[in-house]
């Protein structure tokens, strides 16, 4: 995944205060999923990833 994704992930995280737990769920993916994206030893594609960075975008935007 790329450096900057991992940013954006961690940062919306923070931003909003929430465990991996809790933000995992927030997402719609598993916890081990999460973990994997901020660790960089998982790599969302395709449709997941747009899904992603959309609502990372939103997150980060205060639209939560």
């Amino acid at each position: 995944m790329s450096k900057e994704l991992v940013r954006k992930l961690k940062a919306a995280r923070e931003l909003v205060g929430e465990t991996q737990v809790v933000f995992a769920t927030r997402l719609g993916v598993p916890t081990r999923t999460l973990i994997g994206w901020e660790n960089d030893q998982r790599t969302p594609r395709g449709l997941a990833l747009e899904a992603l960075n959309a609502k990372l975008d939103a997150i980060l935007k205060g639209k939560k």
